[in-house]
């Protein structure tokens, strides 16, 4: 059962639809944030303010397009819940999906071959299952949306790119934070993106060698990741100062100047085939 929703949540996205027919946008958005400002924990408007400052395709769309214009051999993704991203894939890509408590058959939609495991990504990376082929191939494409905590991001991306592919392309959810209160490590809110951004600063410092374009798509933003080299170990050798340096780091920065931080690209799909044609030349 989905929790009550908060009378000023109601009253809040009522004004705003409101003034926003008037065409009153300003108006209309500054009763969003000000009802933040009384109740940091109001999910429809986190949701309906994303919209507003990322507009365009959203990350599902991308997803699929992705699958789309890379028709990946494997495709790994890490946090399926229901599935519905697992969906995306071709009916020639071997999807595996990763989750240790998957809600119903995250499978069922799946138009090519499917395997679930149902295990943490933590386990998952330390005993990779034979029969999924990841261990002789690698991945073509992978998608991270798991525990939205830093240090398991880290570690997911760390796991992840002892598995690539030759040009494999990894691509990270919830990388760009709305308001400190949902980009904090503890899940105090509805609407929660976690502390996980940090892996793009982290990323775009310790590993100049990777390709780095966060997308500004709703409703959290998707950072595409290129250049993933198995063989390389600065991540893991540097794991425990990476982990106690990037604790301490707060997201203002990251909500004030998104662009610098984040590496912030277009919410366009021609800019992302260039920058996709880019990357593969840099090879």
């Amino acid at each position: 059962m989905s929790a009550p929703v908060h009378p000023l949540e109601t009253s809040a996205l009522r004004r705003w639809r409101r003034l926003s027919a008037e065409g009153a946008t300003d108006a209309a958005e500054a009763v969003l944030w000000d009802a933040l400002a009384m109740e940091p924990n109001l999910p429809g408007v986190h949701v309906t303010l994303a919209r507003l400052r990322w507009p365009g395709p959203d990350y599902r769309h991308w997803l699929a397009w992705f699958h789309q214009q890379l028709k990946p051999r494997i495709y790994l993704e890490l946090g399926v819940e229901h599935g519905h991203t697992l969906a995306l894939a071709g009916p020639d890509t071997r999807v595996i999906g990763v989750d240790p408590a998957p809600k119903g058959d995250p499978l069922s939609r799946c138009a090519g071959p499917a395997q679930l495991v149902r295990r943490t990504s933590a386990d998952f990376f330390a005993a990779v299952p034979v029969d999924s082929g990841l261990a002789d191939t690698g991945f073509d494409l992978a998608f991270i949306d798991g525990d939205h905590r830093f240090d398991t991001v880290l570690d997911d991306v760390i796991g992840a790119e002892r598995l690539a592919a030759p040009g494999a392309v990894l691509l990270l959810h919830d990388t760009v934070p709305l308001t400190a209160e949902t980009a904090g490590r503890e899940h105090l809110t509805g609407f929660h993106t976690g502390d996980g951004w940090k892996i793009v600063p982290c990323l775009r410092a310790l590993r100049p060698d990777l390709r780095i374009v966060t997308l500004p798509t709703a409703p959290s933003g998707l950072t595409v990741v290129a250049g993933l080299d198995p063989s390389n170990t600065r991540l893991s050798e540097r794991r425990a100062a990476i982990r106690e340096s990037y604790a301490r780091l707060p997201p203002d920065a990251a909500l004030h100047a998104p662009s610098r931080v984040l590496a912030l690209g277009l919410n366009n799909p021609a800019a992302v085939r260039r920058w996709l044609r880019q990357a593969a030349d840099a090879r």
